[in-house]
């Protein structure tokens, strides 16, 4: 029995339901009596129709797309089919319209239903396990459940399946090791449990396929994604059917020799890379196979560039990235590329030296190594290039002017050489489809480059750390309508920021920092309307919200069925942020920064700056600002770090900035701030140096303001002020009946002077110098008090 389900838009939601019910049908036994009243033409099985008709039944308003299912022929009904020898419904297709809701399933998830021969579940949002009734359709041959949240190990009953030819899992959460039993299915063609978390070895599974009698029919394997470990076994090589292979990124190592692959004659696409593989592999070795794509990446190949990959005259793909090539390419290869003019090539971070190679193959990325030179003339032949990485080596000399006629090319890095010179201007042609342009990092010089005029395709646009001089143009506002990054740091730019700088919709990251930029922040800043909503990490990915359909043909891009477009990052973007400069690659999706410090920039911080509220990232520091910090500041929520030291700042510090939750790092040192400085939520944990330079800031961290009762809780308070009137009581008392009591002592004793000794006489006589002194002070300090 077959089973089918499509989609179309975004109605998986409703997909996944429609397959929910669908298992009511096997929970059905089936039997062979007709229904008494039916005539005899009839060929659907009553048990069957039952069964479709409790689907229809706990559908949502299914009466309109399931209209035909009436009467008691249901092989005739609407998207059901039948064997015609056995009257068993075997193919049920329900693909469209998907737009209804279901009540919950009734209970049942699976009895035995002998004529299934396929079950699509995928792409939906089933959790739990693999029901172990799944293992009890025998005739079984096709069985999809990936991209769900299915979870736990495959059951070992899963070996029962001996008619299972196509199994995928893949994009799951299934974890475990592969179970013993899988190794007995000898009729698997295709086998696809990557993207999961599968852990244990290969060993069981590729031992027992090794063994079937006629030979294993597996031809397509894909484990790639999860926690494999161990060693690979020698009887990889003896899966001689096998033309896909991919087991990378995984935690497989030891060594890999010409045995795993002695019988591999049909291999086609080879994919062993991240893992900690160590091949050993002999200089005269020549592969059984013909690959188009072999991936090699982040294991261990050696240090002399593979002679055997000439025997390759079929390769289209070849990734050795960081396997410990050394030394130079030898010079056979530069022809083994030209002669594959589709070829892409990928022997980033090694330790290759000497010169480029003379050809230029479709996609090529050298970077990270120490080639020398400067880019070969021969480069201006290859006009279909599409991607070229040259960065992080030692390439010296100009950009040539031939790169104007690359109107194909979509990805140019350049970054970290010792390139020099104006970059060249265009006539007539132009790099029209380039998505990313690194050039930072090199010596290059001269006005913003006008070959990017008519790239409107651009979407990372890195010219930092370059001597590039002159205004920053204003048609760059209208020339790049898809920017997500543009970086142009540490050059020479001066004059003022473009006011259509508002243009860019789609940007998350502005860097114009360190140059001599001058005039105010343009109020149209507003305008970078995707900084106003908080940025969500995608992996590996940049998205475009709304209407970019009219930028399709970005190579590097993917298209959602809402009209959304995702760029797919290849791109290291250097940030400065929380005092420190980092680089951001797949984390660059969630960030959403502004940098305009160390220029020459005046006038006040523009308030639309508050309505960019997903915003991370601020640097305005080491500027000439005036004026007050927003008030409204507390506005962007999302603001990690703020760096606004070394301006001309007045008035206080908001107070609602204590309410930013994210905000780890703040420095507004330098300035001309005054006040008390908030206090509670962050500010708890900044200390006394990113407030330096500003006299009149006071309260904590730094010493208490001239009236500051901060220290004192009001309760606090409330009983000083309490202690303060009751002390002016007893004072005024003290004194009223120190008086009293002096002067009627001081009289009796005068009276009776002639009849006491005068030894007693001095003594109250001193008595009285005391009280008199006592009440003098008290007078005194309340004199003091009335005056404050």
């Amino acid at each position: 029995m077959t089973i089918s389900c499509g989609y179309k838009g975004c109605s998986n939601f409703s997909k996944h339901v429609i397959f929910f019910l669908i298992i009511l049908l096997f929970s059905t036994r089936a039997c062979c009596e007709d229904h008494p009243h039916a005539p005899k033409r009839i060929n659907c099985l009553e048990s069957e129709r039952r069964a479709l008709l409790a689907i229809k039944s706990d559908l949502y308003k299914s009466d309109y797309w399931l209209s035909s299912w009436t009467g008691y022929d249901c092989c005739k009904w609407r998207g059901v089919s039948c064997d015609n020898t056995t009257n068993h419904v075997i193919r049920l297709d329900l693909h469209y319209p998907l737009d209804q809701y279901l009540d919950p399933p009734k209970k049942n998830f699976m009895g035995n239903h002998s004529s299934l021969l396929l079950m699509d579940l995928s792409s939906n949002e089933f959790s739990g396990r693999i029901p172990d009734a799944f293992c009890k359709l025998i005739y079984l041959e096709e069985l999809l459940l990936f991209d769900n949240n299915i979870s736990g190990q495959i059951p070992e009953n899963m070996g029962n399946l001996h008619n299972l030819r196509y199994f995928d899992a893949s994009m799951n959460n299934l974890m475990g090791q592969i179970p013993l039993s899988l190794g007995d299915l000898c009729n698997l063609e295709t086998l696809d449990l990557s993207l999961n978390n599968i852990g244990g070895e290969l060993t069981n599974l590729l031992d027992g396929l090794s063994k079937c009698l006629q030979g294993s029919q597996l031809w397509y394997f894909n484990i790639h994604g999860n926690k494999l470990s161990g060693s690979i076994p020698f009887s990889l090589g003896q899966l001689s059917q096998l033309r896909f292979l991919d087991i990378s990124w995984n935690l497989l190592q030891d060594n890999m020799t010409e045995a795993h692959f002695s019988n591999l004659t049909d291999l086609s696409d080879l994919d062993i890379s991240y893992n900690s593989l160590n091949l050993i592999l002999s200089d005269d070795w020549v592969p059984p196979f013909h690959a188009k794509k072999i991936h090699m990446s982040y294991c261990h190949l050696g240090t002399r560039f593979p002679s055997w990959i000439q025997t390759q005259r079929t390769l289209e793909d070849l990734s050795l990235s960081g396997v410990g090539l050394y030394g130079n390419i030898p010079s056979w290869f530069s022809d083994f590329i030209f002669n594959n003019s589709q070829f892409q090539l990928d022997i980033s971070s090694n330790n290759l030296n000497g010169q480029l190679p003379s050809s230029l193959s479709n996609i090529m990325d050298l970077s990270n190594n120490s080639f020398e030179g400067t880019i070969p003339s021969s480069y201006a032949k290859f006009e279909y290039a599409k991607v070229l990485k040259l960065s992080n080596n030692h390439i010296h000399g100009s950009l040539p002017a031939f790169f104007c006629n690359f109107t194909n090319l979509y990805m140019l890095h350049l970054s970290n050489n010792y390139l020099s010179g104006e970059v060249p201007n265009c006539h007539g042609s132009y790099p029209i489809n380039l998505n990313s342009l690194h050039l930072n990092n090199n010596n290059l010089s001269g006005p913003f480059p006008s070959i990017l005029r008519n790239s409107k395709k651009l979407i990372v646009l890195d010219l930092g750390g370059n001597k590039f001089s002159g205004e920053i143009p204003k048609w760059v506002g209208r020339s790049f309508p898809l920017l997500k990054i543009l970086r142009l740091s540490s050059n020479l730019f001066h004059h003022s920021i473009p006011a259509n700088i508002g243009n860019f919709t789609f940007l998350q990251v502005l860097d114009l920092s360190s140059n001599s930029l001058i005039g105010s922040i343009p109020s149209t800043i507003e305008n970078l309307s995707f900084m106003g909503v908080k940025q969500n990490y995608t992996h590996n990915l940049l998205r475009f919200s709304g209407d970019s359909s009219g930028f399709h043909g970005c190579e590097s891009c993917g298209y959602f069925s809402n009209g959304d477009m995702g760029y797919i990052l290849d791109d290291n973007i250097k940030i400065t942020a929380k005092g420190s400069t980092n680089e951001y690659t797949k984390a660059l999706s969630a960030v959403a920064s502004i940098d305009l410090s160390n220029n020459e920039l005046s006038g006040e911080i523009p308030k639309e700056i508050t309505k960019l509220h997903g915003l991370c990232f601020l640097n305005l520091s080491n500027n000439h600002l005036t004026g007050r910090i927003p008030e409204n500041i507390s506005a962007i929520t999302e603001l990690e770090s703020l760096d606004l030291s070394m301006n001309h700042l007045t008035g206080e510090i908001p107070s609602k900035l204590s309410s930013l939750n994210f905000l780890s790092f703040l420095n507004i040192s330098y300035n001309n701030l005054s006040g008390r400085i908030p206090t509670g939520g962050q500010f708890s944990t900044f200390n006394d140096s990113i407030y330096a330079g500003n006299k009149g800031l006071c309260g904590v961290p730094l010493p208490e303001c001239p009236d500051d009762d901060a220290n004192h809780s009001p309760s606090q308070i409330g009983e000083n002020e309490k202690g303060d009137k009751l002390g002016t009581i007893l004072n005024y008392t003290f004194i009223v009946i120190g008086f009293i009591v002096g002067f009627w002592a001081y009289f009796g004793m005068v009276i009776m002077k002639k009849s006491i000794k005068a030894t007693l006489f001095q003594l109250a006589d001193k008595m009285y110098d005391w009280i008199y002194v006592q009440l003098s002070l008290r007078i005194a300090k309340l004199n003091m008090k009335w005056q404050k």
